[in-house]
């Protein structure tokens, strides 16, 4: 698998057996139903400029570096406006991760994992984390919007999408195109675990709006969204 994130420029892991889900369940089972639950406790986005009420979101940055995970002093969230044309060119000032979910095992666990599919390498090398929490809502008077700047790259070296819960939704579609915007892939992240990998400098992704199944009930669509930046 790790030699597709390089020459197809994703990796697309989906189902309970799938290698990092199973980690998860077996050896850090109640701590990831604690990192699971942090996504109760998210704060609305008030920067979403089409005026929407759909995101919550928290946001916090990590250093990778000799197999340990760091969190750096809390800053704003900043996108060129290159990648961003919606929301990017300006500084955003977001809530950050609460302690507790920053020092969770399983999120520990979730980034070497990811990291060990970057290469022979990668391990001993010093990487960037933006880390994202997000939840999008979906209700009868207002879509959810996972991508609201639709298809396009994070200029970053790669990205994690990874699914920690869906309820009462339908769409949420990933969709992943190469450089020529020629479609290479749809899937639904639809069971808890389910993840893309993104090598960013190949492939352009977005996903499809999310509405509810049953307007009378709650709907939401949680999301861990990691993008990697080699240190150099």
């Amino acid at each position: 698998m790790k030699q597709l994130l390089q020459t197809s420029g994703y990796q697309l892991e989906i189902g309970a057996n799938q290698p990092l889900q199973r980690q998860l369940v077996q050896f850090s089972a109640n701590a990831y139903q604690r990192f699971v639950k942090s996504w109760r406790q998210l704060c609305i986005d008030p920067f979403l400029r089409d005026g929407g009420s759909y995101r919550l979101r928290r946001y916090s940055v990590f250093q990778w570096s000799g197999g340990r995970l760091t969190l750096l002093p809390h800053e704003p969230h900043y996108q060129s406006s290159h990648y961003n044309k919606v929301h990017g060119g300006f500084n955003r000032h977001f809530r950050p991760w609460l302690a507790t979910t920053v020092s969770n095992v399983a999120f520990k666990r979730i980034v070497q994992w990811c990291i060990e599919q970057f290469g022979a390498r990668a391990l001993q090398q010093t990487w960037r984390i933006q880390a994202h929490q997000f939840r999008i809502l979906a209700q009868a008077h207002e879509a959810g919007k996972p991508t609201p700047e639709g298809v396009h790259k994070d200029g970053a070296d790669y990205i994690l999408v990874m699914l920690l819960d869906r309820h009462n939704i339908v769409g949420g579609e990933s969709q992943l195109f190469d450089n020529a915007m020629q479609p290479l892939e749809q899937a639904t992240l639809s069971q808890r675990g389910d993840l893309l990998l993104i090598n960013d400098a190949k492939v352009y992704h977005g996903v499809t709006e999310i509405e509810p199944q049953d307007n009378t009930v709650p709907a939401w669509r949680d999301v861990l969204v990691l993008t990697f930046h080699r240190q150099r």
